[in-house]
């Protein structure tokens, strides 16, 4: 039987994350190429993507990297079935486009799919989506609360919910 070491265990398990946080998201390393990058590439690296919105001649797949992930990517791809476009949307200038008003569907087709959903017993009409995202220096959520009508009643930030023993 072979004996790891105390110092040979850690460093196995640094290198097992560091490989899966590597592979969790796959565009960040270059290997999907805006101009380059085929539909065919794109299905082998991400698989298939969680919805594809239309937009004229040309398809927007997004790829949210959770439920926990701090990124979603929305890759636009042109007629002819190449990459155009690769966008991360959890970011503060998307955030800033979520207005009062906008429908979950308007949303999500600006954020993607949400991390976390939260109703709360004083307002159980109200629905509110959670964003995980990462600010630079650490993971917070950003919320959008609709009405019973399905429309954004109001937005904000929230990291509360990632400190532990919360229960959010």
């Amino acid at each position: 039987m072979t004996q790891i070491s105390f110092k040979g265990a850690i460093a196995m398990g640094l290198f097992s994350t560091l490989l899966v946080m590597a592979g969790c998201d796959r565009v960040a390393t270059g290997e999907l190429q805006a101009g380059q990058s085929t539909v065919a590439d794109m299905k082998l690296k991400m698989g298939e993507p969680a919805n594809v919105y239309r937009e004229g001649a040309k398809e927007v797949w997004e790829y949210p990297l959770g439920p926990e992930g701090v990124r979603t990517y929305m890759m636009t791809v042109n007629a002819q079935g190449t990459v155009e476009k690769i966008d991360q949307v959890l970011v503060e200038a998307n955030f800033r486009r979520i207005q009062p008003g906008m429908t979950i569907s308007e949303v999500r087709r600006i954020l993607g799919r949400n991390s976390k959903e939260q109703r709360f017993g004083m307002t159980p009409n109200e629905l509110t989506h959670k964003f995980k995202f990462h600010t630079g220096s650490e993971d917070q959520y950003f919320d959008v609360t609709y009405n019973a009508e399905g429309r954004v009643k109001e937005v904000g930030y929230d990291t509360f919910s990632l400190q532990p023993g919360s229960s959010r």
